[in-house]
């Protein structure tokens, strides 16, 4: 931090000395008065030094496209564009190069136009910031933060001296215009969970500029987790509001509603939207098949020397939503560093490919605790087959029907470990000797396959009746059928794969197993809606206090729609929790109002042995599924490991790609 500040006294300095328009850091600007002297006309007779030239592309504290902007006169100087405390990128992980040089451009796919995976990788910009290893919290764009002594009341200080992209001030009317939003009940959002307690939105007061101030009707201190957690938050209280007051019905005679003000609210529908990210979206294509993202001149964030990030001039990815034409991009050596969208099943395809394609592979983890889970709704629409849900027996001999180790051969070529379904082994509620021990004891139980204990454990509850077909009967006398929810294979073959596998094993028990593969968007609006007996959904979570729904009914989603929507609703929707329901909400509920962050941990673990002791309540298949990234030999500073499942902990945004160069 010395270094930075000292570069950035340097460069608030040297136009006082020296008369220069810039700060470029790389030594004097040239004098246009002199011939041959301008930075597009070589002095003649001379040959640039490549080693002189290479020190200067490290040492100069901002790129040369914006230095000559400077220069020209239509773009402040550094110390005006960045905070006089910048954020510093942490790069504490094996990978780092050293500090790189400015330019290129970085070629990549996406396979959707909501730009999800690339607001992984670089639309994180949230007030606290998870560290890399999902360990605890780090400063964003608030430099500080505290609560006071009873948890009601948490007080944030910004970075002063922060800009959108377009050069206005960042400043605490940001997050005030977001929750004047939430309280407005012409808008379609409410104030989100995290602000709530028992019930009651927060107050936000704003003193000045830089101090934002969230006052709770009781403790709650979970919320700087949640301000932290995934981009769609920061996405969301970050409000250009110099920029969105024209959209407001408030602020526009012309504008009856908030139609206009939301759809243009969408950064990947709306260039014209002043950012905070890297690079910001200047040009979408085609409706999104083709988007452009270029450097952010007035972007917070510097390296060890105090030299503005990112180092990469442009960012250009291409829609490519077939999973083979993205592995041929890939081989054709047309991708310089890609994070997903990748199938593991193609991962001998990418090893053979490096040496033409001139890529490297790196293997990240997904975290995953099954990929995928097989929900069981737990308020199933029909009585009977909820209440055979709801016994242990039937849950434990469906999960004992499971053939893990061939889901593990054909999904993922042996790649993945086979075990019963949990949340990440690397979430920091297991960190400590006991934690360890009770995880390895978690993703062990239900985990083995056995065919002839799961037909006694059927034939205890009395299912013994059988049609003419051989399918055991229902205590009303129907046919035992279970519908089971999956993608088709051209969707996500791996769980397409899976889903036959599973419905193999729950028939060798006399159970009808329809495999049900409609449309997308019928398939998670099933689920959505909690009309499934059964679903498959990808789990991986690393902390359980903001996204505890795997675990805690506190959702109306996974394995527990509707004694979750009750939940959420304070009541009004839903289903009222019972049983073992009642004592897994009563834990969460302990947690939300817990000051100490050890006794938090502990609570979890409690609720995991709820789990173990009464579970399963969703079944494991395989997990730990290895991810591939694909990394161009030129590119640089890329992490030789990280995390990419869970995406609420915001990999890989958490290691600062905008210190990725190109060499």
């Amino acid at each position: 931090m010395k270094k930075v500040k000292k570069n950035l006294l340097i460069c608030l300095l040297l136009p006082a000395l020296a008369g220069l328009p810039s700060c470029s850091g790389g030594g004097s600007a040239p004098d246009p008065k002199v011939a041959g002297s301008t930075p597009d006309s070589p002095i003649t007779g001379s040959t640039p030094d490549p080693k002189v030239a290479a020190q200067e592309a490290r040492t100069s504290l901002e790129a040369p496209e914006l230095a000559a902007r400077v220069a020209a006169g239509t773009l402040p100087p550094l110390h005006e564009r960045i905070p006089a405390n910048p954020l510093v990128a942490n790069h504490d992980y094996e990978g780092y190069d050293g500090p790189g040089v400015y330019g290129g451009t970085w070629r990549k796919f996406h396979n959707n136009t909501d730009l999800g995976s690339w607001k992984m990788i670089a639309g994180y910009a949230p007030l606290i910031r998870w560290n890399r290893l999902t360990t605890g919290l780090e400063p964003g764009l608030a430099e500080s933060w505290a609560f006071n002594e009873d948890g009601t009341e948490l007080t944030l200080k910004l970075r002063e001296g922060v800009r959108w992209s377009d050069g206005h001030p960042y400043t605490s009317a940001s997050f005030r215009a977001w929750y004047d939003l939430c309280l407005d009940d012409r808008h379609r959002y409410p104030p989100p969970v995290w602000c709530l307690v028992d019930g009651k939105p927060m107050g936000v007061e704003t003193p000045d500029d830089y101090t934002i101030v969230m006052k709770f009707a009781g403790p709650n201190w979970l919320v700087p987790l949640w301000l932290a957690t995934g981009f769609w938050w920061s996405e969301e209280y970050n409000v250009p509001e110099h920029y969105m007051k024209q959209f407001h019905p408030d602020h526009n005679d012309e504008v009856d509603d908030f139609v206009l003000y939301e759809k243009r609210r969408l950064p990947q529908r709306n260039p014209d939207q002043p950012s905070l990210w890297p690079w910001t979206i200047s040009r979408i294509e085609k409706g999104g098949f083709r988007v452009i993202l270029e450097r952010n001149p007035y972007y917070y964030v510097v390296d060890d020397d105090g030299r503005q990030l990112p180092y990469i001039d442009q960012v250009v990815t291409t829609l490519v939503p077939e999973a083979q034409i993205r592995v041929l991009r890939v081989l054709a050596g047309e991708v310089d560093c890609q994070f997903r969208d990748m199938e593991l099943r193609d991962f001998s395809l990418f090893m053979e490919g490096r040496d033409k394609g001139e890529y490297r592979v790196k293997l990240w983890e997904s975290a995953s605790g099954a990929d995928p889970a097989i929900n069981l709704n737990w308020s199933d629409n029909d009585p009977v087959l909820r209440g055979l849900i709801r016994d242990q027996r039937f849950r434990k001999a469906l999960a004992a029907a499971i053939d893990r180790e061939k889901c593990n051969a054909v999904a993922f070529k042996g790649l993945a470990q086979p075990q019963a379904a949990t949340v990440s082994e690397e979430g920091w509620h297991f960190l400590d000797p006991e934690g360890a021990r009770l995880f390895d004891l978690w993703k062990a139980t239900d985990a083995d396959y056995d065919i002839p204990k799961a037909n006694r454990l059927l034939d205890e509850m009395g299912l013994t009746r059988r049609d003419a077909e051989g399918y055991r009967l229902r205590p009303d006398g129907r046919r035992l059928s279970l519908v089971l929810d999956a993608p088709a294979a051209a969707h996500i073959a791996h769980e397409n794969d899976v889903a036959l596998i599973v419905a193999e094993g729950w028939r060798a028990l006399g159970l009808e197993v329809i495999v049900y593969t409609p449309p997308g968007a019928e398939l998670k609006l099933r689920r959505d809606l909690g009309e499934f007996t059964v679903h498959l959904h990808g789990e991986a979570e690393m902390d359980l206090f903001t996204y505890p729904d795997w675990v805690f009914p506190t959702m109306g989603k996974y394995w527990h729609p509707q004694v979750g929507k009750w939940y959420e609703s304070g009541g009004e929707r839903g289903e009222a929790p019972t049983g073992i329901m009642v004592e897994l909400l009563d834990i969460y509920d302990q947690i939300k109002h817990e000051r100490d962050e050890e006794t938090r941990h502990r609570l979890v673990q409690d609720a995991v042995r709820i789990h173990i002791e009464h579970g399963p309540f969703h079944l494991g298949t395989v997990a730990r599924t290895p991810k591939p990234v694909i990394v161009k030999n030129n590119f640089h500073n890329v992490p030789d490991s990280g995390i990419l499942g869970p995406w609420a902990i915001a990999g890989p945004a958490t290691s600062f790609p905008e210190q990725f160069y190109i060499e």
